[in-house]
């Protein structure tokens, strides 16, 4: 049996609460589990079954657990039935993740925390935004998708847009919120037109796939993984080594699924800076 090491907050919750499900999907480092009623949870392999960085990422409904990458796939199948305890987490009546209620907790940082960063000039993080862009360019990682000001901006068009199992349409989405919603508490800086958007993704959530609206459920909340704070935290710290070493990490993600998550990312930000009072709707 393998022994939880990190949680995420909503992981945590989940065992506490118990719960049955299947399994959705199995990865090389990674099990997705469907929930009835709960959604997707995520168990990672970690050590070796991390990024480029050596760094496992988790997300508020994900575990690591101390488990060689590669090592899911011998003993776990699409489909097996899963039940959640306080401390195990079993499939197929066999006890495969245990120390659950040992392990420690991640937690996103706070609107308070976030709130007392170092906060740079407008004008000297959009100039680090752009900076990061063209690097991205370089890279040829991820898709450059047409984006108009978020007046303009129709969020419909882009749900379930490209290919994948979270198709470049949805990283981008999920990335454009986190840096709005990571401006909002940097800056106290509300972005105008927010409202519209959560309501237009939240309307159009089924056109997903369900990886996808996991990802993008957590996104319209405010919550992020630990890779995407690192970006995050690091845009603003003027420390461009580590920022690019972050990048870097996240560019590690999928096929193309960082770097979309990223320029989202980068998107979401500037468009928060600039943006000014909405046109009437």
């Amino acid at each position: 049996m393998f022994y939880a090491v990190l949680l995420g907050k909503y992981f945590s919750e989940l065992c506490k609460r118990g719960g049955t499900g299947n399994i959705h999907s199995v990865f090389e480092r990674a099990i997705n589990v469907e929930l009835a009623e709960e959604g997707l949870f995520t168990l990672l392999a970690g050590g070796a079954g991390g990024n480029a960085a050596g760094e496992t990422d988790i997300m508020p409904a994900s575990c690591i657990a101390a488990a060689p990458a590669g090592s899911w796939e011998k003993i776990i199948r699409t489909g097996s039935g899963v039940l959640l305890t306080p401390d195990i987490v079993y499939v197929e009546n066999i006890p495969v993740v245990g120390n659950i209620s040992a392990a420690a907790l991640w937690e996103k940082l706070s609107t308070r925390e976030i709130n007392d960063l170092t906060k740079p000039a407008y004008a000297q993080l959009l100039t680090v935004c752009e900076e990061l862009e063209n690097y991205l360019d370089k890279t040829g990682k991820g898709e450059t998708l047409p984006t108009p000001p978020l007046c303009d901006f129709k969020a419909e068009n882009f749900i379930g847009a490209g290919l994948g199992l979270t198709p470049s349409g949805d990283d981008f989405l999920a990335g454009m919120l986190h840096g709005i919603h990571f401006m909002e508490s940097l800056y106290g800086k509300k972005c105008p037109y927010l409202p519209k958007i959560t309501r237009t993704i939240s309307a159009n959530l089924q056109g997903a796939g369900t990886i996808s609206r996991h990802f993008l459920s957590f996104a319209l909340n405010g919550e992020w993984g630990r890779s995407t704070e690192n970006v995050l935290v690091r845009l603003v710290s003027g420390d461009k080594q580590k920022l690019y070493n972050a990048v870097n990490a996240k560019l590690a993600y999928g096929a193309s699924s960082g770097a979309d998550e990223l320029r989202g990312c980068l998107f979401g930000i500037r468009e928060n800076l600039m943006s000014t009072t909405p046109k009437p709707v």
